[in-house]
């Protein structure tokens, strides 16, 4: 056993990182040497050694990932004693259960988690699980149980927080998003109770009625989405009334090297983070249905919603057909469904290092960050979710 410090398993990710990036401008220069040089057979060649270097950098990528591993464990470990601790002081009886703690994630998937856990902890304890005599009256165990299951799902950490609490109030939901102002009280009034569940996620959104140890901070579940979603994870939320909440974390296995969609839109080249992309295809303009302002299209047999990227993006230009009159739809996965990104062109996927934004660029929640790609130009990488 080697005990190495984190500053060297760190920079020996950054030279993997910049092997990634040198090793994609290969292709281009097989492309230049075929096409501007007529040089077929060298081009061929450079291809050939292009799949050998690409073998060796994953493999590598693979090994790195593997030494800057952690079990979530490490995580789960505090929260026992927290659990422990605000059951007494809230007077209720708590039983916390964690499963899967060997799972693994690069270490610093694992170490912003820390924070967004705690209050999705703190929330189970103060709203979801009832008092013993409450319990009690429901058929319910005096002891409530809160229960932290971690799994490997492909290339994704799934993590589950659930208890089997009251569930979460929907008619109570509405009513503060209402009173706060942050929807209107006819759409309020029209949303299913899956969905009204979800508005506990606006920014600024709290049923505390009183400033406590606990709650009424102004600090929701909006900030551990945000906290997310900086490590490219995505939070799912269920609720059942009288049976609890389970709310899902999704986490990359690593985030040094990410996979972008290359496309072209208006004259220019964007990247789409791949783990939100279901499916390209290509629409007959024909098959796209316009309702007033909206556009929609069957695939698959259910009906998809049509946006232009280039009007999401301010940019004024009209997506391009192809000599078939067909749209090139980007289908991108959110967690209302389904949508299709009108773009112009697709250019296959490609692995990146993505840098986040930085000084006064960092305010464009549209935007995941930037990469350097293999022929040294900057590819501006899109945040789908902000911008729809």
């Amino acid at each position: 056993m080697l005990k190495v410090s984190q500053d060297k398993i760190d920079r020996l990710m950054d030279l993997v990182g910049e092997m990634v990036v040198a090793k994609n401008s290969l292709p281009y220069l097989a492309q230049r040497a075929e096409n501007q040089h007529g040089q077929r057979e060298l081009a061929r060649e450079i291809k050939a050694q292009y799949a050998v270097i690409n073998r060796i950098a994953e493999d590598m990528q693979h090994a790195v990932m593997q030494v800057r591993m952690l079990p979530v464990g490490t995580v789960f470990q505090r929260f026992g004693r927290l659990v422990r601790d605000l059951s007494r002081k809230l007077g209720k009886e708590v039983n916390l259960v964690v499963e899967g703690e060997d799972t693994e994630a690069d270490k610093n998937v694992i170490e912003p988690l820390a924070d967004p856990l705690i209050h999705i902890l703190r929330n189970s304890l103060d709203h979801g699980i009832e008092l013993p005599d409450v319990r009690r009256a429901a058929g319910k165990p005096a002891a409530g149980t809160i229960r932290i299951r971690a799994r490997q799902e492909g290339d994704r950490v799934l993590i589950e927080i659930g208890d089997d609490g009251a569930g979460i109030d929907t008619q109570r939901v509405r009513a503060k998003a209402v009173e706060r102002g942050l929807i209107p009280a006819d759409r309020a009034a029209t949303l299913a109770d899956d969905d009204a569940v979800q508005l506990v996620f606006l920014p600024g959104f709290s049923t505390a009625e009183n400033v406590s140890d606990l709650s009424g901070r102004g600090v929701g579940m909006d900030v551990v989405r945000t906290a997310v979603e900086r490590i490219n994870g995505s939070v799912a939320l269920a609720s059942r009334a009288g049976q609890g909440t389970t709310i899902t974390l999704s986490l990359p296995l690593s985030m040094a090297v990410s996979h972008v969609m290359v496309v072209d839109c208006a004259g220019r080249r964007l990247g789409v983070p791949m783990d939100l992309i279901v499916e390209t295809v290509r629409v007959h303009a024909d098959d796209i249905h316009h309702f007033k302002q909206a556009r929609t299209t069957v695939l698959r047999g259910r009906i998809v919603p049509l946006r232009a990227l280039a009007e999401l993006l301010g940019l004024d230009a009209v997506a391009r057909r192809n000599a078939d009159g067909e749209h090139a739809v980007l289908v991108v996965r959110l967690a209302s469904g389904p949508v299709g990104l009108l773009v112009d062109q697709f250019h296959g996927a490609s692995d990146i290092i993505l840098k986040p934004l930085e000084g006064v660029l960092a305010g464009l929640t549209g935007f995941a960050g930037t990469a350097l790609l293999g022929d040294g130009s900057v590819l501006m990488v899109l945040n789908p979710k902000e911008l729809l």
